[in-house]
């Protein structure tokens, strides 16, 4: 479920990735990469570029992409935000 913005986290992320259209995060011990490509949101992991997800949007990433079989939204406390 998107917190639609209640989380400071989840805003930061929004705002970098608006600013950059890429954000870097870091979640348990690999760093990944949510980047906007060809009107497309990508997500993957930096050490496994060629591990890919595609979506709609950037909220259907944070709802869908998974870690461990955990959503990013679900795990956003845990999540580094990498500048």
């Amino acid at each position: 479920m998107y917190y639609g913005g209640d989380s400071m986290v989840v805003k930061e992320l929004k705002e970098i990735f608006e600013r950059d259209r890429e954000v870097r995060f870091k979640l348990y011990s690999l760093e990944y990469v949510i980047k906007e490509i060809d009107n497309q949101i990508t997500v993957y992991p930096i050490l496994y570029e060629t591990k890919k997800n595609f979506y709609n949007s950037f909220e259907d990433a944070l709802n869908n992409y998974t870690v461990y079989n955990e959503s990013i939204i679900d795990n956003i406390n845990r999540l580094i935000i990498i500048k």
